[in-house]
């Protein structure tokens, strides 16, 4: 029987498609260890949702081919398998090290690894957890050895392991082995298309496993020391643009209106003022966004004035004042009884504006802040549309509460609140701020003077 060649795979078998492009720059800054720009990368490939199928030679009906990780990124070797659906064994060695690793596939998919290494051998694993000390994990691997059994499963038999630890570690086994190899850059490897009789312990893609090891690699502690004093400036992946409104479906609503207020130029203190949310919040907002590379971090430490928070702010300040003025003769001439006239108004309101008032003392002018209302627009009205929601909120709350005053108190303090309101408006026109901004407020407020003079 004539003996089979392996069919050297090298990169002029693979199309220049972008697909491939993103697939070898996520390789070169995982090596780098520039995590947040491979996972970048690789999820921009996953994106293009690309099927072609690269031609595997098959042999005798088989498929055996390889290459060398110098000639070939191993990732494009992977894609190879995942289109042909093959089913079979990979070794992967480097000459380096001299430890080799095997990869198992079903159908394209990798179910399971094994290794050399001995730290990623699953006692190893076992150990990390404090399930058993090191002597005794000998013992039972000897006798596991004796008799011709897994070392898993024996554990799992004496009551080391449950079936559940056993399936987590030996996950985790897969994602070590892969994590590594993906930062080799010399040593053969090769597949041999063959049937496959072992229980599938995980189920991923080439571009699964890849993300995966990169995200591995792009730890919280690693993040937060690249940003030390919050002056960091992050925008948006070149690649997250195309699939925008598909991102934000994937969103909460304080990281879709993150996202949203990313724009390249505000740094991350600027990012928490414009929020109303925590230092911690914004925080863990942006490693989420980076681990899913949905944006990255500039080199511009520069700080620029957010006008558009300075105007919103400014704007909440007349707001504040309105909303003062409205309820001052309501508290004052009818004291307790004010508050419940305050709670039927908001009470009153169309349900899309009840959540702007969460946590807001609406009975203690004194004590509201801009701050709680940015932290609920961020977490209820996320889209940049909805920014301006507090002013047609506070302009049913302003229009409830008049009714109100006018009925218990009568039409004279009702319109002598309406020209101070008038009043205000000549003061508002004269703000230099967004016209659009400063517009809607105008109406608004026009609307109750002429409403209730």
């Amino acid at each position: 029987m004539a003996k089979k060649k392996v069919q050297v795979l090298r990169k002029n078998h693979f199309p220049d498609h972008p697909y491939f492009r993103h697939l070898a720059k996520g390789t070169e800054n995982y090596q780098s260890k520039i995590y947040a720009r491979a996972i970048e990368e690789w999820i921009a490939a996953s994106r293009l949702d690309y099927s072609q199928t690269i031609d595997l030679k098959a042999q005798g009906g088989k498929v055996f081919c390889g290459s060398l990780l110098e000639e070939l990124p191993f990732l494009f070797f992977l894609y190879g398998l995942y289109s042909n659906r093959v089913t079979g064994t990979c070794v992967v060695k480097t000459e380096d090290k001299g430890v080799s690793k095997k990869l198992v596939f079903s159908k394209g998919l990798l179910i399971r690894a094994a290794t050399t290494k001995n730290e990623e051998r699953i006692g190893s694993f076992i150990l990390k957890r404090g399930l058993v000390s090191a002597e005794k994990l000998s013992r039972l691997i000897r006798a596991a050895k004796a008799r011709n059994v897994r070392t898993g499963a024996y554990l799992i038999e004496k009551g080391i392991l449950t079936a559940k630890d056993l399936q987590e570690i030996l996950a985790l086994q897969v994602e070590e082995i892969v994590s590594d190899i993906l930062f080799w850059r010399k040593g053969p490897y090769y597949v041999v298309e063959n049937q496959v009789n072992e229980e599938a312990i995980i189920k991923f893609t080439p571009l699964k496993i890849a993300c995966i090891a990169a995200q591995r690699g792009f730890n919280f502690a690693d993040f937060r020391k690249q940003i030390p004093n919050n002056k960091a400036i992050f925008r948006h992946s070149p690649y997250a643009e195309a699939g925008r409104e598909a991102i934000l479906a994937q969103l909460n609503a304080n990281s879709q209106f993150i996202f949203n207020a990313i724009d390249g130029v505000r740094n991350i203190e600027q990012l928490i003022a414009f929020s109303g949310l925590d230092e911690v919040s914004i925080i863990n907002i942006l490693y989420r966004l980076n681990e899913k590379g949905l944006i990255r971090k500039t080199k511009e430490v520069v700080e620029y004035e957010d006008k558009e928070f300075l105007e919103i702010s400014k704007v909440l300040d007349v707001v504040f004042e309105v909303y003062d003025l409205v309820t001052s003769d309501v508290f004052y001439v009818i004291g307790e009884r004010g508050k419940e006239i305050v709670h039927k108004a908001k009470e009153a309101l169309a349900t899309d504006f009840h959540n702007l008032f969460v946590d807001v003392p609406l009975t203690e002018p004194s004590r509201m802040e801009k701050r709680v209302i940015l932290k609920n627009i961020a977490t209820y009205y996320p889209a940049p549309e909805q920014r301006a929601v507090f002013i047609d909120a506070f302009f049913g709350l302003y229009v409830n509460i008049l009714i109100e005053q006018k009925r218990f108190l009568g039409s004279g303090l009702t319109q002598d609140t309406a020209k101070k309101i008038s009043r205000i408006i000549t003061n508002t026109e004269r703000f230099s701020m967004d016209l659009q901004l400063k517009n809607r407020l105008l109406k608004s407020l026009t609307d109750i003077a002429q409403k209730f003079s």
